[in-house]
């Protein structure tokens, strides 16, 4: 071999090695231009021949844009790798290929935001596309097209829990030549709201996508419309249309998975004078049941009461219900709508509140030693939590939260426990926590007081659990404040300063207060069913 053909070789090896680089958008000539090669780090636009992924890692108003005219291209496309990023495409093309492998992943990160908007052009992929990897995915398709050579997954982490993808379809075309999952694995969630526009998918899909539709993953209109699939020997083609004549947008949303025990059924009417209401536990049931049947039919109310509380729903249990619209010559049988009740009663989680004041209409310190404030982030398990600084050098020598004009049944949907979430710090000084209730009857505030003596130093959030049965003496039926504090409410003294979050106070149903050590098997009773768990463990890794 020549010098000059091996000279010629090896320059293209380095150049799939060496020059491969992650080009990371910045827009600091401040225009978002994605050709502009001043808006990356290196100072260059991504290439194909070098094998670049282009990271895009700012929102609006700093995000990216290809307008008309404009070209651009890369291997690999993140939008969202770390921070949170949105790539706008006004007009032209960008090119996403490799030889070998290539991808676009939108949200790549579990705490990342990618914003992808089609608004013209056209989106070539030569393999797959992900929607919500770990993190927060959204594609607006508002027009142009999109041609995806390959997966196609919105709420698809591929081993990864914690993806959420949402693909609003509103105008243009997405061609998908590979395979169309959403959802997947367990805890990922994908959505599809088709408003306009037109999903193909190679092949015959249509058992995939109608399964999708059952799930709810898949609306149109948001909920209003209808999802039409339709195969053409060669593509199954997904669109959606405004169907005027059912009842739509359910409240709880169809497969909600944490309605209140207390909901009121809620939706907006289509073609009718009246609503025939059908209600109960078994699908099928429910799905055929008329007018004669007795303990599923609710009965029938006019034109402008389009809401129906039902009674006794029971924590965790799965609902379904339907409403057919009539009128003087038609009737519009509803479509089959279900909801499952959370296993908890809700509180607060301080997730409403949009600031520090919108709290404080529900939340006080009663003229104690409490400052209260929304934290923003740092929630147990979602961002917000109240922050409760406690100071009591001063009468009346406790601090705390109370909810104000509360007006609370804590006797229904077989409630019997309250968890209440709660994090300290080690340099907080030593005091109590404290949990209370008082009624509407006038009978003296119970008072719990946490059997952990160093609970607001916690570093972690650890769970306080009480049986409602403690709170002794109080109508639990009529409550009317719900307090939780630091110090002696009982019998105050003299004590210091620190900062205490709460979060997630909730309602549940019989559950260990104070589980066994030994208790194996969950059922917080120790017996011969933990031995024989112990027995079977021990004679698995005993060495023979």
């Amino acid at each position: 071999m020549s010098k000059v053909l091996q000279s010629i070789v090896l320059l293209a090896v380095l150049s799939n090695t060496v020059f491969a680089s992650d080009m990371v958008w910045t827009n600091s000539a401040s225009n978002n231009l994605w050709v502009d090669a001043n808006n990356w780090n290196p100072k260059d636009t991504p290439k194909l021949i070098y094998q670049d992924k282009a990271k895009i890692v700012r929102l609006a108003p700093n995000d990216a844009r290809l307008n008309a005219g404009h070209t651009g291209e890369c291997q690999w496309l993140v939008i969202g790798d770390n921070a949170s990023g949105e790539l706008t495409l006004n007009g032209g093309t960008l090119n996403i290929s490799g030889v070998a492998d290539s991808w676009a992943i939108i949200a790549y990160g579990s705490t990342d935001v990618g914003i992808l908007t089609v608004n013209d052009g056209t989106i070539t992929t030569s393999n797959r596309v992900f929607v919500g990897f770990q993190g927060n995915g959204t594609i607006n398709m508002n027009g142009g097209t999109m041609n995806i050579g390959g997966t196609f997954g919105i709420g698809y982490g591929e081993g990864f829990t914690t993806g959420r993808g949402t693909v609003n379809l509103a105008g243009g075309t997405i061609n998908v030549a590979g395979t169309f999952t959403m959802s997947s694995p367990a805890g990922c969630v994908g959505k599809l709201d088709i408003t306009g526009g037109t999903l193909n998918l190679t092949g015959d899909k249509r058992s995939v996508v109608e399964g999708y539709i059952a799930n709810g993953y898949i609306v149109a209109y948001n909920g209003l419309g209808i999802v039409n699939v339709a195969y053409d020997e060669v593509k199954t083609i997904v669109t959606g249309a405004v169907d005027p004549t059912r009842a739509k947008v359910p409240y709880p949303a169809n497969n909600a998975a944490d309605a209140p025990p207390y909901a009121v059924l809620t939706w907006i009417p289509g073609y009718a004078t009246t609503h025939d209401i059908y209600f109960g536990t078994d699908a099928n049931a429910v799905r055929d049941a008329t007018i004669a049947t007795t303990g599923i039919y609710q009965g029938s109310q006019p034109l402008g009461m389009e809401s129906f509380e039902p009674s006794g729903l029971e924590l965790g249990k799965k609902y379904y219900w339907r409403i057919d619209e009539v009128n003087n010559t038609e009737l519009y049988k509803g479509n089959l709508w279900q909801f499952t009740v959370a296993d908890f009663a809700l509180v607060d989680d301080f997730e409403k509140y949009a600031d520090t004041a919108a709290m404080s209409a529900s939340w006080a310190n009663g003229s104690t030693g409490a400052t209260l404030s929304l934290a923003a982030t740092g929630g147990h398990n979602k961002a917000k939590t109240m922050k409760l600084d406690y100071n009591n050098s001063a009468a009346p020598y406790y601090s705390e939260a109370q909810i104000i004009d509360a007006d609370f049944d804590w006797t229904g949907a077989g409630v019997q426990a309250i968890d209440i979430w709660y994090k300290g710090n080690a340099a907080n000084s030593a005091a109590a926590m404290y949990a209370a209730l008082d009624d509407k009857n006038g009978n003296p505030i119970a008072v719990i007081t946490n059997s952990d003596a160093d609970a607001v130093k916690a570093a972690d959030w650890t769970v306080w659990r009480i049986a409602l049965s403690d709170f002794a003496g109080v109508n639990l039926s009529n409550v009317s404040k719900f307090y939780v504090g630091v110090g002696s409410r009982s019998n105050p003294v003299s004590g210091g300063s620190g900062t205490v979050y709460f979060d997630d106070i909730g309602l549940y149903p019989p559950r260990c207060i104070e589980k066994p050590l030994e208790d194996l098997n969950d059922d917080c009773i120790v017996d011969f069913k933990d031995f024989a768990i112990m027995a079977r463990n021990w004679l698995l890794n005993s060495p023979m």
